[in-house]
């Protein structure tokens, strides 16, 4: 009895927080609506109730509930679209999920209804800010994500999830799901940066452009650095130290979600590195100056970038399977370094899954640390070939002590 009165008291406060939100809403638009707080906890209490009963007597209950309370919703839609002229739908759409809700309830575990709700309250809450990203949305972002999510979530489960090739390197389902998840990670970056806007601050520019690829931006600052017009450089090497050490904290997010063992002896020289840029920033913050930091950073989820990646990945994975069966570690770490020039991702992802098969924990992270070093150089030789010589001279300095930290703490791991 206790359990099923427990349950009802969930329902209330889950409809509660649809109520809340949807009422806070009607308020700032001064207009009134089928529902407010005290109508979704009854409509989500009713579900609830409906999926009580049906336990007890038949399942046709919950059924015709169901269909009834829908029909009963659609029904005061309707009116309110002839008689108001409100064609707008997110009210009585909001309501049905709520009685559904109020289902789940009782007949899954809690956890499930609670992050529904608490999903379906931020999708409300974020009408604004929604509607701002799809208007700065172009087109071909928008055709390029739709063929991402094709070949991700369609493609993906009939790929073959079984290792094959020389070593048994090659894993297409493993490949494309670190592709997914490499994209997924830049996509959010990517989401804030086109939400926010680059021209909002450098700040953001050197924070949000680290979270999706931290090479673009110093390109991007670099060549702008040797503007004729350009007089102050320092905003230029803000955002570039700020996205680079943003990096570092970007490789440690992946590791702990792959295999969160290996973040205790990176946690040493990652956030060293990070912290050497970073403490760089804070002093270059009061003598930064506002300027055109945009950067045409291009979807994350574009089909040929994740191809690329996929490709790269699966090399290292081969090169890193053959440097080990001939070198050992000392083979892992050269092929470690190399890669890491190119793709910096690719070398933290495959180096923890490696320590997930029987990989030394202590060579996997040499490995990511390595791959972190060789990144920042390629960063400084472009700073070198694409900057002025003030804006190469600064980024070497900041730039060569976070790889020489960097390489002096790899004796301590």
């Amino acid at each position: 009895m206790y359990e099923i009165i427990q349950r009802f008291l969930i329902s209330l406060a889950l409809g509660a927080l649809i109520g809340i939100e949807r009422e806070k809403t009607q308020q700032a638009r001064k207009q009134r609506d089928i529902a407010g707080i005290r109508t979704f906890m009854i409509i989500s209490l009713l579900g609830t109730i409906t999926a009580y009963l049906s336990s007890i007597y038949s399942q046709w209950i919950l059924i015709i509930g169901t269909l009834c309370f829908s029909l009963f919703i659609l029904t005061g839609y309707y009116l309110s679209s002839v008689m108001k002229k409100d064609i707008g739908l997110t009210t009585e759409l909001s309501a049905i999920v709520a009685f559904l809700i109020g289902v789940l309830v009782f007949v899954t575990p809690r956890e499930i209804p609670i992050i529904l709700t608490i999903a379906v309250t931020l999708i409300l809450s974020f009408r604004i800010p929604l509607h701002h990203f799809v208007r700065q949305l172009k087109r071909k972002e928008f055709y390029d994500t739709i063929k991402f999510i094709i070949v991700a979530f369609v493609i993906l489960p009939l790929l073959p999830n079984q290792y094959f090739g020389p070593y048994n390197a090659f894993n297409p389902y493993e490949i494309w799901l670190m592709v997914v998840f490499v994209s997924g990670i830049s996509f959010v970056g990517y989401i804030l940066m086109k939400y926010i806007g680059a021209r909002q601050g450098i700040e953001l520019t050197g924070l949000m452009g680290g979270l999706v690829s931290s090479t673009p931006v110093v390109t991007s600052m670099a060549s702008k650095s040797r503007q004729k017009d350009i007089i102050v450089l320092k905003p230029f090497i803000f955002a570039s130290v700020l996205a680079s050490s943003t990096m570092f904290l970007r490789m440690l997010f992946e590791v702990s979600i792959l295999n969160n063992e290996l973040i205790p002896g990176l946690l040493l020289p990652l956030l060293s590195m990070s912290a050497i840029g970073y403490v760089w920033t804070i002093i270059l913050w009061k003598e930064k100056k506002e300027v055109d930091t945009m950067i045409n950073l291009e979807s994350p989820f574009r089909l040929k970038p994740a191809i690329t990646f996929g490709l790269i990945f699966g090399i290292i994975i081969f090169i890193t399977k053959f440097a080990q069966s001939y070198l050992g570690a000392t083979g892992i770490y050269i092929t470690s370094f190399i890669s890491g020039f190119a793709d910096v991702d690719a070398v933290t992802i495959s180096m923890s899954r490696f320590a997930q098969q029987g990989l030394s924990t202590k060579v996997a992270v040499i490995s990511i640390t390595l791959a972190a070093c060789a990144n920042t150089l390629t960063k400084l030789f472009i700073a070198r070939f694409f900057g002025s010589k003030e804006f190469f001279r600064t980024i070497s300095f900041v730039f060569g002590v976070m790889v020489f930290v960097g390489i002096i703490l790899l004796f301590f791991i």
